[in-house]
């Protein structure tokens, strides 16, 4: 799966589409953290998925730090490309898969995470409920998760259980926005969560 993404990372930025779907996330996440979250100022933000830095772009001015993972080498390549030519220094790109054993090995990830987003991955993931698991480990006590996929690949029905099965509380769960593409309307399902306040 990592090769075929491998093959798309060249010419990803290129595509309207990919730029409009980045665009519309961000939107609809702006308008949901404004009243949760009003500021990211200060916050750490974990860009899981995030191919080329498309969200990462766009995160990066109104927070303090942004680790953008990808499995795939290429995608990374061109952020980093991205990254050596622009003012976002904040923005640490790393090639790896979450998982437990990441998690606890990469220095990157310690310190833990205000928010997490997830553009366009969760209906690719193998074990989306475990890799809610793992993501869960770097999240402070009262951090938010943003996810955005495909509604006819992630549906909303699934968004919710996988939440509640992993510990997360739902806070929104719902169509966000759709893309047009050859007249046909491809909607987007939008799902936040928010991990457990310590006691």
């Amino acid at each position: 799966m990592t090769s075929e993404w491998d093959d798309h990372a060249v010419g990803w930025d290129a595509s309207k589409d990919v730029r409009a779907y980045a665009d519309m996330a961000f939107e609809s996440l702006s308008r949901v953290i404004a009243r949760l979250a009003p500021s990211l100022s200060g916050r750490r933000v974990l860009d899981f998925g995030c191919g080329t830095g498309l969200l990462s772009e766009k995160l990066a001015p109104l927070c303090r730090e942004i680790v953008a993972v990808d499995t795939s080498a290429k995608m990374i390549d061109v952020l980093r490309d991205k990254i050596s030519n622009t003012a976002d220094k904040n923005i640490t790109p790393l090639q790896i898969e979450i998982n437990a054993a990441t998690v606890s090995q990469r220095p990157e990830l310690a310190g833990k995470f205000d928010l997490v987003v997830a553009s366009s991955v969760c209906s690719f993931l193998p074990d989306y409920e475990a890799t809610l698991r793992d993501l869960s480990l770097i999240m402070k006590p009262g951090a938010y998760f943003a996810q955005w996929d495909w509604l006819a690949d992630m549906p909303i029905d699934r968004i919710q259980n996988a939440y509640e099965e992993t510990g997360l509380i739902t806070i929104v769960v719902e169509e966000a926005f759709a893309l047009v593409a050859e007249g046909e309307s491809m909607p987007v399902v939008m799902g936040v969560a928010q991990a457990p306040s310590s006691v």
